[in-house]
């Protein structure tokens, strides 16, 4: 099984000994082999082949270095370890993405790997996933020292929302990757080494090597322009995914027109063509969690009283009104019932102290993880909600005015993935430094008068009481997708 493109030598004791699909490195340190990645299962083979043809045997391979935990990466690992009994190393965070193998030893930020005449050094550079290794090491060509590098995880397609909802990845990856490109441009590389090799455009440069005589790979302007390259992509998701999977979320559903949180309201949302739904918890004198935004009853039922002073039996004798319209006060659970199903997305609002465990429980009972962000004014709400259900998405509701590097730095320290400003004045510089901090940005209170200016700042979604009206100026923006 030969390798669609042949292996070769790239600089120095470097040598590319993988195919189009998976690249894979080769390092002759004198004492023994590294290999940087090996591949596909099904392209361990090419990986031992190309060794042959070089006149090297799978069993020097002593380490194997994994950029990442990818598949593409690593599924090759068991097959060439059984040949060669050589020691795996990668970042302990990407264990799980790992089929039928332990690594051997879990590198640490900073760690210098040796073998023979080779040192190389191993950044920790998440993004791309949470355990991404960067490697940098030198190389001899024509009496030169160079040195060369690997950037272990430069894709931003994993960063995008479909791909981190599936895997229940935390938005804050890509605030990872923006600062390990930062921590990147600082040092000096000659040999750009691609972890695919369209990165570095392998196959091109060794058409090149074959006809000209200075090396191709020898470049030192191209590490810092391949960077730059992977932030404007990031960049790019980004705004990609503002647009085509924002969030118009019918606030209280449509509250504008209807009774809030109720049913009539719920539908009428949905039937406008929100793609979510806000809502609020608060618990019942016995217990029963139901969807009500104010403490008491007095704004939208027109009768006295706290909602947790009365039972659910007691409520259920209260009816909400608006417009003429009328309807019973909701559970959280018959909530779930009608509209869990549905692909929709839902932002839960915990209005109360201690009910984070309960609103949890029902989430989980009707499969709500991978389409629930839990949201609170009261920091401590959210924190008790993230402790208890930690596979859960949290966000803070704040006014933008509010929001400082504090803010930021506890919503950091309990894993929030999204930040929620209030609407009004909201700058599209705020929201870019918010994208940066690696949050998705939702906000709140929106009025025909903002609404606008809210949208065009380049916000991930927002709640409104009159989702047809943000719909139809969401379908001005984007023509061509109305």
């Amino acid at each position: 099984m030969l390798s669609n493109i042949p292996p070769f030598r790239m600089v120095g004791n470097l040598y590319f000994v993988g195919e189009h699909r998976a690249s894979s490195h080769m390092i002759d340190t004198g004492d023994g082999l590294i290999l940087i990645d090996v591949g596909y299962e099904e392209t361990a083979d090419i990986v031992i082949e190309s060794l042959e043809i070089l006149g090297y045997r799978v069993e020097d391979v002593k380490y194997i270095l994994l950029s990442h935990g990818h598949y593409d990466h690593s599924d090759g690992v068991p097959k060439i370890v059984a040949r060669s009994g050589a020691k795996v190393f990668m970042f302990r965070e990407d264990n799980k993405y790992l089929k039928g193998f332990t690594p051997d030893v879990y590198f640490k930020d900073g760690d210098v790997i040796k073998l023979g005449n080779t040192e190389i050094l191993v950044l920790h550079t998440p993004g791309h996933t949470e355990g991404v290794a960067s490697f940098f090491f030198n190389v001899e060509e024509n009496g030169q020292t160079l040195r060369a590098a690997m950037f272990g995880g430069a894709g931003t397609n994993q960063l995008r929302k479909a791909w981190m909802n599936k895997y229940n990845c935390a938005y804050r990856l890509r605030n990872d990757f923006f600062h390990s490109l930062d921590r990147l441009r600082k040092e000096h590389v000659d040999v750009f080494v691609g972890n695919h090799v369209g990165q570095n455009k392998t196959e091109q440069k060794r058409e090149l090597s074959l006809t000209q005589s200075e090396n191709p790979f020898i470049d030192p302007t191209e590490w810092g322009k391949f960077l730059d390259k992977c932030e404007r992509s990031l960049w790019k998701a980004i705004e990609k995914d503002r647009r085509e999977a924002f969030v118009t979320y019918a606030h209280r559903g449509a509250s504008e027109y209807c009774p809030e949180n109720t049913f009539v309201s719920f539908y009428q949302g949905v039937a406008m063509g929100a793609n979510g739904i806000e809502t609020d918890v608060r618990r019942t004198k016995d217990g029963v969690l139901v969807l009500f935004h104010d403490e008491d009853l007095t704004r939208v039922c027109e009768e006295e009283g706290r909602i947790k002073d009365y039972t659910l039996e007691e409520l259920q004798q209260f009816t909400v009104k608006k417009n003429g319209l009328c309807d019973k006060i909701v559970t959280l659970e018959d909530f779930l019932q009608h509209f869990a199903w549905r692909n929709l997305t839902f932002a839960i609002e915990l209005k109360d102290p201690n009910v984070e465990k309960d609103t949890a429980d029902l989430l989980r009972k009707y499969d709500m993880v991978k389409k629930t962000v839990v949201t609170s004014f009261k920091f401590d709400y959210i924190k008790a909600f993230k402790e208890y259900a930690p596979e859960f998405r949290v966000g803070r509701l704040i006014k933008a005015s509010d929001i400082t590097d504090q803010t930021i730095a506890d919503l950091r320290s309990i894993g929030a993935d999204e930040i929620c400003p209030s609407a009004q004045g909201l700058t599209a510089e705020q929201v870019k430094n918010w994208h940066y901090e690696g949050f998705n940005v939702r906000a709140w209170g929106l009025t025909q008068e903002n609404m606008k200016s809210a949208y065009d700042a380049g916000i991930d979604g927002t709640t409104a009481n009159f989702p047809d009206l943000l719909l139809d100026y969401i379908k001005q923006c984007t023509p061509e997708e109305a």
